[in-house]
């Protein structure tokens, strides 16, 4: 009996082993904690860092994943960013198919002073299937605003993010692919000296993140197409953009909240770029609290737009907030407008029409300078 019952004990052995290999070569997961993570973490993590440069332990985790990726958990604990040097970030993703997560907003990456980097920098040609979920980014800007870059080279004066995704180096040999399938998910990212969140390339998706001041914009997305829906961006300082696109074709803004506090100065909620196509921007939120302001809460300026289902609400006790439209082959309907001034005037020049109809229009106005305007009764 004996004799019989040894083989069929290694043959078992034999398949668990070959079945954890095979588990193994389909993906991985890699803990990494830090120094303020709990004794329990820190002793269940594949690397632990000591509280000053965590990127690097947080990078060779990356670098550890087997060829076909996997996931890079992040603890509970305040992880410190610096600057790789000769790079353009702390935390470097320069390859595909990794997903870097994190406990929520417990797990925090919080750039140390004087590095004016991105904190996070996606970096590649072709790089794509990235997802980035449950971190809590604090890009520190007050202590990281030195960075300038080239004014003349595509880039170099917006490498210094919260996250940021793009194919290469700005003013290096092009790259032979852009960077696509890029996810942001369930993040916090707050006070960059550039742009909170940066993606260039296709299928990049910012999804359900709270999103707060930035020098430039709280996100963007450029190439497309794209999706921007279900965030909550909080102004209560200095900000260009809320959320907006750049060089971008068909771009879905959707069911985001912008809500501008007193003290808080914003620019634009809702934009997109000149010479782009095909937007919808539809079910979003954009309020401004008395001792608050915001120019323009929409800013349409590319063609084959549709704007619908939006509340707009500029501040009870202030001007008027804008809703511009800048180019033809636009449809504004179904919004609730409150102390806003629609302004019409079409810079393309190319005569295609611009739909008004249907909408709330409480103490809100028409503007019109040019363009081939279409109204029905508001």
């Amino acid at each position: 009996m004996t004799d019989v019952i040894v083989p069929v004990i290694m043959l078992l052995l034999v398949l668990v082993a070959g079945a954890s290999a095979g588990q193994a070569a389909a993906g991985a997961t890699i803990v990494v904690a830090t120094a303020d993570s709990s004794d329990r973490s820190r002793a269940l993590a594949d690397f632990v860092g000591d509280g000053q440069g965590d990127q690097e332990e947080i990078n060779a985790a990356v670098r550890a994943l087997p060829p076909v990726g996997g996931t890079v958990l992040l603890t509970e604990g305040t992880f410190d960013i610096r600057k790789v040097e000769g790079t353009l970030g702390g935390v470097l993703i320069e390859r595909s198919n990794v997903t870097l997560a994190g406990q929520g907003p417990a797990t925090k990456l919080v750039q140390a002073p004087g590095q004016d980097t991105n904190v996070i920098r996606i970096i590649g040609s072709g790089v794509g299937q990235i997802v980035i979920r449950d971190l809590y980014v604090d890009a520190n800007r007050d202590e990281n605003s030195a960075g300038t870059g080239d004014p003349n080279v595509s880039h170099s004066r917006f490498e210094f993010c919260g996250i940021k995704a793009w194919r290469q180096a700005p003013g290096g040999e092009p790259a032979a692919e852009d960077c696509h399938d890029i996810t942001i998910r369930n993040c916090h990212v707050h006070d960059a000296h550039r742009l909170g969140i940066m993606l260039e390339g296709r299928n990049m998706r910012v999804l359900d993140n709270v999103l707060g001041n930035a020098g430039s914009d709280a996100v963007e997305i450029l190439t497309g197409p794209g999706e921007i829906r279900g965030n909550y961006v909080v102004i209560t300082g200095p900000t260009h953009v809320a959320i907006g696109s750049d060089r971008a074709n068909s771009i879905v803004m959707a069911d985001n909240v912008v809500h501008v506090r007193p003290g808080g100065r914003l620019d634009i909620g809702l934009r997109s770029w000149a010479d782009s196509r095909r937007h919808v921007m539809s079910g979003n939120v954009v309020t401004v609290d008395p001792g608050g302001s915001c120019t323009r809460a929409i800013d349409v300026r590319g063609d084959g737009a549709v704007v619908t289902a939006n509340c707009l609400h500029g501040p009870d006790d202030g001007e008027p907030i804008l809703l511009s439209i800048r180019g033809g082959n636009t449809v504004v309907t179904g919004n609730l407008l409150e102390n806003v001034t629609v302004d019409v005037s079409d810079e393309t020049g190319k005569g295609l029409p611009i739909l008004i109809h249907s909408n709330i229009m409480h103490d809100s106005t028409i503007a019109y300078t040019a363009g081939e305007l279409i109204t029905a009764p508001q």
